[in-house]
């Protein structure tokens, strides 16, 4: 029976796409019980376990396997026979008839109607029929489980962790994703969703856009910006005024901004990948000096306000910060660098200034604040760990040639 159960799962062929799409926080209720196939990458398949609304990969035997006999819900002979319509409690699961050899019976969360998955003619008919298309950037908004293991080539060059850390007698909830800046295999990439500079109504898109258009693995969201939403933006929606550079397109977007001093830090990265780190936009000067003075070419390359680690020392200035970075609790990100690693790092319930000093708990060796709030987005191996948030005009992706 569970070869046959690990047989049908290599069968899946493409059915209906989902009507609409469906925002990250309800996205997992609406599909709990679901069988998915991605249909821009391999017709990938999972299933969104209804229990906790995360998704399984099922490409592969032993993942399969696992499902079986991890997620499966035994039942009654006399309750699977005797039911035509299931309750919805069990909506989506799979039953497996403990009284005689352990059948596997699919509940299609559609109908609430069971179907055999014991023969594989069988299991062709029903996934045919059952399993929805979905679109990769939608099915990053359901969280992938970690009971199963989800194919990837990272090769240790990405890492990712979440911890707790005390700084200042207080606890934070943090999310690390650390990069392995010595690997030949790995490409830094900024990305704007405008080509060019843009002061009003300036083009968006979710994080795992720019990933998927990249190629990438990894990405968090870039820097501040005036999102559509605040009544104060009316005259510049989704502007940015930091510079960033555009990888596809080899050149700075608002390098205009460069010239200030109040512009605030820039880190950049060679096409080596050898980072640098410019307390002052003004000390970098333009993309053509840079290239001159250290013979190398640029690669990628962001600024934000503002610095929180200089040269191992933690510079967070108060003055320098507004009302809502120095009081308000909430979701912050930054990027570091040490030991010739790059750290991408989220804290939970902070301010800047407490992200400050986490990031000197870290021990980096220079970091710089990234958006945060509602902007708040980090995407590891195809699915959002944080966000999606709001739409960004810009953000770093890491990607394995």
């Amino acid at each position: 029976m569970f070869k046959n159960f690990i047989f049908i799962l290599f069968i899946f062929l493409a059915s209906s796409l989902i009507p609409q799409k469906t925002e990250a926080y309800s996205l997992g209720d609406r599909l709990s019980g679901y069988i998915l196939l991605d249909v821009e990458a391999h017709g990938e398949a999972w299933y969104v376990y209804p229990n906790d609304l995360k998704r399984y990969y099922l490409g592969r035997p032993d993942d399969a396997f696992k499902i079986m006999r991890t997620l499966g819900l035994g039942a009654t002979h006399s309750f699977i026979t005797t039911q035509s319509v299931f309750p919805s409690y069990v909506s989506g699961k799979i039953l497996l008839d403990v009284e005689t050899n352990g059948e596997a019976y699919y509940i299609n969360p559609q109908d609430r109607t069971k179907h055999y998955l014991g023969r594989p003619a069988d299991a062709f008919s029903i996934m045919r029929q059952l399993s929805l298309g979905i679109t990769t950037s939608d099915l990053s908004k359901i969280s992938i489980s970690a009971l199963i293991s989800v194919p990837n080539n990272t090769s240790n060059v990405i890492n990712y962790e979440e911890r707790q850390i005390v700084v200042n007698a207080e606890l934070y909830n943090i999310k690390i994703a650390s990069v392995d800046l010595l690997s030949p295999n790995l490409e830094i990439i900024t990305d704007t969703a405008s080509d060019i500079n843009c002061s009003n109504d300036c083009p968006v898109m979710p994080l795992a856009d720019y990933v998927l258009n990249n190629k990438g693995l990894l990405a968090i969201n870039g820097s501040y910006f005036c999102p559509t939403e605040y009544t104060s933006c009316a005259a510049t929606k989704n502007y940015f005024f930091y510079p960033v550079y555009n990888s596809r397109l080899d050149k700075m977007i608002n390098d205009d901004q460069l010239k200030w001093p109040t512009t605030g830090p820039l880190m950049v990265f060679d096409t080596g990948n050898h980072p640098y780190f410019f307390a002052s936009t003004q000390t970098f000067k333009d993309v053509a000096t840079f290239e001159q003075l250290y013979n190398t070419k640029i690669s990628a390359a962001i600024a934000n306000k503002p610095a929180l680690i200089y040269n191992n020392i933690n510079i967070i200035s108060s003055a320098e910060l507004d009302y809502k970075q120095r009081t308000v609790k909430s979701y912050r990100s930054a990027i570091g660098l040490k030991n010739n690693k790059i750290f991408l790092v989220l804290a939970s319930n902070a301010t800047v200034v407490d992200l400050a000093g986490i990031m000197e708990s870290l021990s980096m060796e220079q970091a710089m604040n990234l958006d945060g709030g509602d902007s708040t987005a980090l995407y590891y191996q195809g699915a959002y760990k944080v966000g999606p948030g709001r739409d960004l005009p810009n953000a770093i992706i890491f990607k394995i040639k």
